[in-house]
């Protein structure tokens, strides 16, 4: 499971489900994911978006309409689906045929795994099975490994950040740069020096948990927040409350979700750190919905760096 909720959406006319993609992505965002709905208007378009393996992998639920248009009947559309990509739910969806009657005709086609709704009931149909498939991954263990990937996939964008902007300062500009980069990493060296000393009259092996690498990834979001601050990338200033709330607001959590070990027995509601933060399931909600929210600037600022907004 990922922060982003991935449906494929087969409806002849998307201008007709609108009014159900706002508010459930609202309620989806409200739990901390993202809802993505992927559009199809016809079959040749469908067989298009499920030939693509990284596809396969990714959709989380199918929802289906009873009226494709041209003929076309949605359980024809499953039917091709089901061939492809076997094992994923859909939901069977109608506004002129009672969830009764699409039962009746996927059970004619032995479609299985289909929930069957009308249009009116979509909205609901959609969040429950949302939330059964997200109550399986809801526990810390598997929620931590959500927040990991995706702060890892923010990682990377402030890294690709970095290379593009060191590529449009002048000379001056990159000396200082690499300047201000060794100045943290001297940082580091110096705790490290530190922590070193210490270690020497060590007794225990847990004295020896706060060794870590010296140019970290909260390294290269202060050199960003810098950078942001500076003339050449003036224009880009307003990210740079989304760099330093990211460091104040993730980066924290993150840490301690990474830095311990659950144990398998029992189902855990929460982690602590040495100096006793803890991390709740409630809390990883919060931290879900800090992600999602910031996730789409850093995504906005690397798409700038890049020349494409």
């Amino acid at each position: 499971m990922r922060l982003d909720f991935n449906v494929l959406w087969v409806e002849d006319q998307p201008n007709y489900v609108e009014p159900q993609i706002t508010p459930i992505k609202q309620r989806m965002r409200e739990e901390g994911f993202e809802f993505n709905p992927i559009l199809c208007q016809s079959i040749e378009q469908v067989r298009d978006k499920i030939a693509d393996e990284v596809f396969k992998d990714e959709v989380d639920l199918l929802l289906v309409d009873f009226d494709l248009g041209a003929g076309v009947q949605g359980q024809d559309a499953i039917a091709e689906i089901r061939g492809t990509v076997p094992y994923k739910d859909v939901i069977f969806y109608s506004a002129n045929n009672s969830a009764d009657t699409l039962r009746q005709l996927a059970f004619e086609n032995n479609l299985e795994g289909v929930f069957c709704a009308g249009r009116n009931d979509l909205i609901e149909e959609v969040m429950g099975v949302f939330e059964s498939l997200v109550k399986k991954v809801l526990d810390l263990d598997h929620t931590r490994g959500i927040v990991m990937g995706a702060t890892a996939d923010i990682d990377q964008m402030v890294n690709e950040c970095l290379l593009l902007m060191h590529e449009q300062l002048d000379a001056g500009g990159r000396a200082s740069l690499l300047k201000d980069a060794l100045r943290h990493i001297e940082t580091q060296i110096a705790k490290m020096n530190k922590i070193y000393a210490e270690l020497q009259a060590a007794t225990h092996i847990s004295n020896f948990s706060e060794a870590h690498l010296i140019f970290t990834a909260y390294d290269r979001l202060r050199v960003l927040a810098g950078l942001l601050k500076q003339k050449p990338f003036e224009a880009h200033k307003q990210y740079r409350t989304s760099v330093v709330d990211y460091q104040q607001k993730v980066v924290p959590g993150r840490n301690i979700l990474g830095h311990q070990v659950l144990l398998p027995e029992g189902r855990p509601q929460g982690v602590t750190d040495a100096s006793g933060q803890i991390i709740s399931l409630d809390k990883t909600r919060e931290l879900r919905q800090t992600i999602l929210g910031l996730r789409t600037n850093f995504r906005d600022l690397l798409a700038a760096m890049k020349g494409t907004t």
